[in-house]
């Protein structure tokens, strides 16, 4: 990854180099965003352009031992909604069961 180096001015202005703003296709007037990732890098984006196509150069991150894909967490949660539904309905079918037993 290639960087650049700027100066802040007393205003908190800075002058984005020339070559940069080439490559960005930024022109008088663009709107550009900072985003700052977890371990603290930052990363400049013009508005006219995807969040994709500025995160695509950025270091990927390893998943945690034993995490999950985002499906593998939906499905979890699908099946423990699932179980819990299970076991009220199990409940709620017992108590019916002996009330009619009663009578």
């Amino acid at each position: 990854m290639r960087s650049f180096e700027v100066i802040v001015k007393s205003r908190g202005e800075i002058t984005i180099p020339a070559r940069l703003r080439a490559r960005l296709n930024l022109k008088p007037g663009d709107t550009v965003e900072f985003y700052i990732d977890r371990s603290g890098g930052v990363f400049v984006r013009p508005r006219n352009a995807s969040p994709s196509a500025v995160f695509e150069n950025a270091p990927k991150r390893k998943a945690a031992p034993g995490a999950m894909t985002d499906d593998e967490a939906i499905a979890a949660a699908v099946l423990r909604k699932d179980r819990r539904s299970r076991s009220r309905r199990g409940r709620a079918n017992s108590s019916i069961r002996r009330d009619k037993g009663t009578k």
